[in-house]
């Protein structure tokens, strides 16, 4: 799988309020890149997935990873860069997935929290937080 480009990451990860000069659109999506890497001193694997309709990226994500066939006797750390904070459904998934492959060690980065004032996306990432997956909020460097 190929990477990003640059120019689609610092437009898509960008978290800074930006002006739009009138008649000018671009799409705001939900990206996730990843990387995983096994304890053993192995080299990394990288990719990154687009929201898909009907299909948030972190549910691409588990998938993919679920698909890898990783060695459960091996032990993986996975980072993950988000252009947005997990919903409250995805955060469920991503808790009950690292709870069932206790062989990662998942942390997420997010350029932009969503919906953080509403009470049911507060108890999303809580509920990453007491999994013991730690949710970052990236600064713009």
């Amino acid at each position: 799988m190929s990477l990003l480009t640059a120019e689609t990451f610092s437009l898509q990860f960008n978290n800074r309020r930006q002006r739009r000069k009138k008649g000018t659109y671009y799409p705001k999506r939900t990206y996730l890149c990843y990387q995983l890497t096994p304890r053993n001193g192995s080299t990394p694997t990288r990719g990154y997935f687009k929201n898909k309709k009907n299909c948030h990226v972190e549910i691409c994500f588990i998938d993919k990873i679920a698909s890898m066939e990783l060695d459960k006797t091996q032990c993986y750390d996975v980072t993950c860069y988000l252009t947005w904070s997990p919903c409250p459904s995805c955060a469920q998934k991503l808790a009950a997935f690292a709870k069932a492959q206790d062989h990662l060690n998942l942390r997420i980065f997010a350029s932009r929290l969503y919906y953080h004032w509403r009470r049911s996306y507060q108890k999303g990432l809580q509920l990453l937080w007491e999994s013991q997956i730690p949710v970052e909020v990236m600064g713009l460097p």
